[in-house]
């Protein structure tokens, strides 16, 4: 074998395993959903009255095969439409909360919790999760729901997670015996793409 034929076989190997390996990540991309525009609503009881915080900027990581998920929010992004509190609340450090967890979604033709972006009924469901504000961590229960899309061309569901703590792991004097309700919603591209 001459040197160019082995040049020309060397190069076409390296060619199919890139090829393969391309593919391998292909598929591990095409199980995972990532959104930078999650929108997330808190609910705080303050005295007689109620505020509502919200943000569109929730990042959101969803793992289809797994149910897994990871969601970070940015505290500097909410909002309340008071401007007291917003001066506030954009004056604060640059810190995130963090949400990981697990969505225990029950599939009638699949034991396995999974997130399916083909058509289903409506779906509820619990999940479990670790939510993290600076150096403390707190385990978190709730509740989500995963409604299908009928007649969406990419977007496939509408994920909604629901659950409470109390305020005083976000470590405000004023707020914190106040129990806060956090209410997720995000739209699941099919998997499919």
């Amino acid at each position: 074998m001459g040197s160019s034929s082995l040049v020309k076989t060397t190069l076409f190997l390296a060619s199919v395993i890139a090829m393969i390996f391309s593919n391998i990540n292909l598929a591990k991309a095409q199980n995972q959903y990532h959104t930078t525009n999650g929108r997330v609503i808190l609910t705080v009881p303050v005295g007689d009255s109620v505020i509502n915080l919200h943000s569109q900027k929730l990042l959101v990581e969803l793992d289809y095969k797994e149910a897994n998920f990871k969601m970070k929010l940015p505290i500097i992004s909410l909002h309340s439409g008071a401007d007291s509190l917003d001066t506030i609340i954009s004056s604060l450090e640059d810190q995130e909360v963090t949400l990981v967890g697990k969505l225990y979604i029950e599939n009638s033709n699949d034991s396995q919790d999974k997130i399916d972006t083909s058509k289903h009924p409506p779906m509820t469901f619990e999940f479990s999760a670790k939510m993290s504000y600076k150096q403390t961590n707190l385990p978190v229960t709730g509740t989500g729901s995963l409604e299908h899309i009928e007649g969406g061309s990419h977007l496939k569901c509408i994920l909604g997670l629901t659950f409470g703590f109390k305020a005083d792991f976000l470590q405000s004097k004023p707020l914190e015996n106040e129990n806060i309700k956090v209410h997720i919603h995000q739209l699941v591209l099919d998997q499919t793409l």
